[in-house]
């Protein structure tokens, strides 16, 4: 399907979101009036239909990406230069990667793998409930060469490889047995896995995040910034804590690029819970 087709597709899949069904719009407003509460009820609410239209051209964007090929993903999703960027791809060690639900993250874990030539790349994930679904995405996201790999064996194929780089999604919700922080998060606790941390200390190796910024409509551009170089030593929760003060930092700076309509607050933080 051509771009400009897929978009005034999109155009129409945003009526139907917003208007018709009301996609999560609850669990969207009631998102951003935590996160922003200094913002009025009408700058809330050109948030949200900035984020209905982001969500339309991203879920087509998604399926395209079954059939886009490198050279029309490469014109359309970029890595930004910067320091970071180059030590990442300088480095031949493996690394820690955290990324989150920014810009199109289908896209920009493709791009990511395609453009680290040096070493391979593991993109890990949690398991989805329908089958047939869990393979379309698996094929999906090994399209260029990613490995896919469960979170719960990630560990172990990194031990067998220390090349190996390992992709997470960090901004998920966890269970509540697998909470292993809680963060001060766009102005509220917010629990995160702490197990790519914990990874990072084990194998010495670097941590890096991954923001997929939106430049204009069907056009990406990733900015990598260094976590943590010496994971080692790193503090209890300071690889976590960091993560978060920088995912923070880019959805203020882009709100309508995340992924609003996540019920990432359903657990609730209490003094008697562990950090």
């Amino acid at each position: 399907m051509p771009f400009p087709i897929l978009y005034a597709l999109a155009d129409l899949l945003y009526v139907v979101f917003f208007y018709v069904l009301k996609y999560r719009r609850k669990v969207v407003s009631q998102n951003m009036k935590n996160a922003f509460p200094n913002k009025s009820d009408k700058e809330i609410h050109v948030l949200i239909k900035q984020f209905y239209k982001h969500l339309s051209d991203i879920t087509l964007e998604t399926l395209k990406a079954v059939t886009i090929s490198k050279k029309e993903l490469q014109k359309r999703c970029k890595i930004a230069d910067s320091e970071a960027a180059r030590k990442y791809f300088a480095d031949p060690n493996g690394a820690i990667v955290l990324t989150a639900h920014t810009g199109n993250w289908e896209w920009g874990g493709l791009i990511f793998g395609m453009e680290t030539k040096n070493r391979p790349v593991q993109v890990v994930y949690l398991r989805i409930k329908n089958p047939m679904f869990n393979d379309l995405m698996k094929n999906l996201r090994t399209k260029f060469g990613n490995q896919a790999v469960h979170m719960e064996n990630v560990f172990r194929e990194s031990l067998k490889n220390r090349q190996l780089v390992s992709c997470f999604l960090a901004d998920q919700t966890p269970q509540r047995h697998q909470i292993g922080y809680w963060a001060d998060f766009l102005n509220q606790k917010t629990p995160f896995f702490n197990g790519p941390e914990k990874m990072a200390q084990k194998l010495k190796q670097n941590v890096y995040f991954v923001n997929i910024r939106k430049v204009k409509r069907g056009n990406y551009e990733l900015d990598i910034d260094l976590v943590n170089d010496n994971p080692a030593e790193a503090a209890p929760n300071q690889i976590m804590e960091s993560y978060a003060r920088i995912l923070d930092k880019a959805i203020n700076n882009q709100p309508y690029n995340w992924l609003w309509s996540h019920r990432r607050w359903k657990h609730k933080f209490s003094m008697n819970n562990d950090q």
